[in-house]
């Protein structure tokens, strides 16, 4: 196994692990004894957890724009495009635990700003598609500003699962809804939300 594939076998399983658990619970011994291999290789790849979450994030910021460029379509609706962000958007945050992002902004400040700095980047892109759609009347920093709320409410784990919907579904259905009362008829036609789909509730 080459660095390379080794690199990529470490941040797998640190990445699997991290965004399930959260980055406090995750501790380099541990992770050096799953994958079979020394503390001493895996501190000569990556000195130091920081060091593993900014690679994880880096990849994980890669991931999602190669996602949204496989989705892109010039000849679809600028609505639609942005829809198809959405579902790209949602598939990259899908494994990610609240414990995860709690401790990289506690912990890991530099990573965290580089985090912000991808999700400010993405919706500056996406408002640059929305913007040109909105009603006349509508102020566009007072729609954005309700549409950056919504984000940050329904990016949420836990407001998914109160309402027994996916992730996706649940910013898909959401993001409608802001749709159809900033944009103009025609930035919408033909991009109303998929039917949200409840998912079975596990007998005890």
């Amino acid at each position: 196994m080459n660095v390379e594939q080794l690199s990529a076998q470490i941040l797998d399983t640190f990445s699997a692990r991290a965004k399930r658990l959260g980055l406090r619970a995750l501790h380099m011994g541990e992770l050096a004894s799953e994958l079979h291999m020394s503390a001493t290789t895996l501190y000569k790849l990556y000195p130091s957890k920081e060091a593993l979450a900014l690679a994880c994030l880096q990849r994980w910021a890669d991931e999602l724009g190669a996602a949204e460029a496989a989705r892109q379509n010039p000849k679809r609706a600028p609505f639609d495009q942005y829809m198809h962000w959405i579902d790209a958007w949602a598939d990259a945050n899908a494994a990610i635990s609240p414990a995860f992002l709690r401790d990289l902004q506690t912990d890991y400040p530099a990573v965290w700003k580089r985090y912000s700095q991808v999700i400010s980047d993405r919706k500056r892109q996406g408002m640059a598609l929305l913007k040109p759609l909105l009603r006349p009347e509508v102020n566009d920093r007072v729609a954005f500003s309700l549409l950056n709320h919504i984000f940050s409410v329904v990016q949420d784990p836990a407001f998914a699962d109160r309402l027994n919907v996916s992730r996706r579904d649940a910013l898909r259905s959401a993001v409608s809804i802001w749709a159809g009362g900033a944009l103009a008829r025609g930035g919408r036609a033909g991009a109303s939300a998929k039917p949200v789909a409840k998912r079975k509730t596990k007998r005890p």
